[in-house]
Formats: C-alpha cells, sequence, structure tokens
C-alpha cells in the first residue's frame, strides 16, 4: 500500500550542502534570520559568478616564488571588476531594499568617476585604507560598506584564478601562509589548511602551535580552535564539508553593517 503520509520520507529530502556549512560556521555570528538568509544568498551568487565566468577573468604571470598571485594587481587588470561589484550590490539590494538609496549611490558614483579598479588594488595595500576614505569621501559614501561590496565581488575572481594556478603549478607545502596568495588559513582538516581569501587548500605544518577547542558550545563538523601564544583561530572542518566550505567572516562584517536597523 502506498505512504499516504502528507511528509517527505527521509530518503526523499535534500540537504542543501551551502545552507549546511553555513549553518555550522556561522550560526553564533549574531546575523538576524534575514541576515542569515542573506549570507546563503550572497555566497550562491558568487558562485554562479564563478561558474558563469570560467575563462573571462585576466591574464595571469604567476611569481617564481610563493605566494604565486598579486590579488591587488588581478583585481585591478580583471575587464569584470566593475560588472562583479553590480552584481553584489544589486544583489544585496534585493536583500536590504531600506538600505538601496545607499548601495545604488555606488553604482551611480562608478559613472561619475570612482575607480574600482583602483580600490581593487587599494585593497591588498597598506594604506589602502586611506584611498577607501579619500573616495568615499568624495562621493559621499560609506568607507566600510564601499570596501566591504568590493571584496565580496572579488572573492570569486580571487578563488578562480587561484584555481586555474594550481592546475598548471604545483602548491608548496609547509607555510603557514597560503601559498597562492598569501591569505591566512581560517580552517583546516586533517593536515590541509584551507586559505581565508582564495579557499586554497594546501598541507600547511602548524606544528609548533599549541591550539585548543575554544570556550563554549561546539558543532559536530566544524570545531572552534584558538592558539594560546599567537591567538590565532580556525575551524576544524570534516573532510565531508570541504568542497562547499569558504570563510564567512568578511560576509558577516558586510552583513551585520547592512542589517542595522536605518
Amino acid at each position: 500500500m502506498a505512504n499516504a503520509s502528507p511528509h517527505a520520507r527521509p530518503s526523499a529530502r535534500r540537504l542543501d550542502p551551502l545552507a549546511l556549512v553555513i549553518s555550522l560556521t556561522a550560526a553564533d555570528s549574531g546575523l538576524s534570520r534575514r541576515g542569515m538568509l542573506a549570507l546563503q544568498r550572497l555566497r550562491q551568487r558568487q558562485l554562479e559568478t564563478i561558474d558563469r565566468s570560467r575563462g573571462a577573468f585576466v591574464k595571469v604571470q604567476p611569481r617564481s616564488e610563493p605566494p604565486l598571485l598579486d590579488l591587488g594587481a588581478i583585481g585591478r587588470d580583471s575587464p569584470l571588476t566593475g560588472d562583479y561589484h553590480s552584481l553584489i550590490v544589486l544583489e544585496l539590494v534585493t536583500d536590504f531594499p531600506e538600505r538601496g538609496s545607499e548601495l545604488r549611490a555606488m553604482l551611480d558614483a562608478r559613472r561619475h568617476g570612482l575607480d574600482a579598479k583602483n580600490l581593487a588594488d587599494a585593497l591588498w595595500q597598506n594604506d589602502g585604507g586611506e584611498a577607501f576614505k579619500s573616495a568615499a569621501a568624495k562621493h559621499s559614501l560609506d568607507p566600510h560598506l564601499l570596501a566591504g561590496t568590493l571584496w565580496a565581488a572579488l572573492k570569486p575572481l580571487y578563488e578562480s584564478v587561484a584555481a586555474a594556478v594550481i592546475r598548471h603549478f604545483e602548491v608548496p607545502s609547509g607555510a603557514n601562509e597560503c601559498p597562492v596568495c598569501g591569505g591566512l588559513p581560517w580552517a583546516r582538516s586533517g593536515d590541509q589548511l584551507v586559505c581565508c581569501v582564495c579557499e586554497t587548500h594546501w598541507k600547511g605544518d602548524l606544528a609548533g602551535r599549541s591550539f585548543r577547542t575554544s570556550d563554549g558550545p561546539q558543532v559536530v563538523g566544524a570545531t572552534r580552535l584558538y592558539d594560546s601564544v599567537s591567538g590565532q583561530r580556525l575551524v576544524e572542518l570534516d573532510g565531508a564539508l570541504l568542497a562547499h566550505a569558504f570563510d564567512p567572516g568578511p560576509l558577516i562584517e558586510l552583513l551585520q553593517l547592512l542589517d542595522k536597523p536605518v
């Protein structure tokens, strides 16, 4: 006899792996329910950008020594930097309509002299904060919002170029920083470290560190660790999560900024 239950059988349910990763790594972020949904949609948009723009990024000449990539130059030289920024800003307008005027003002500023490519380079300069403050003041924008949206827009570019590079070059092992872009690890799984910028996985060496489990409740599959000497924090990820895991930290900061009451 057929099952007349209106509820789907467990075997018929499909768990969204991205939603699972976000629930495990960002549940304690303080984001509202709307903010958490926006985080998932923002990451989905980044992944769609990666998938739809394959091969249309920028010509890269890797360095001979790590880090192999100059992310500032990559963002500056890509012909798609402005388009990526527009896509992310319009996605955020949908999720935060009450901030629509503020967000669209950035797109309008780009039509009136705001140089997104130079700012993409400034993201990686020691004095880059001053460049954002100056540009934002000139166009009456929030420098933190400007930097946050540009970072969110360029992350798919960084990830895509890094993935292309490691298909053709051997990634050195043993470093505590990402050998591809120089980013710090945000997670580890076994002896694999995961870059917080380009999400490259590499075999690192943290033998000199003394990581302990952070205080408070922990989630199975995404244990939070800290090094009592350096203060470095990592997430210990289950290997099954690696394919969909990403560092949500910068996106959470951007969404917290947008989710504040106007």
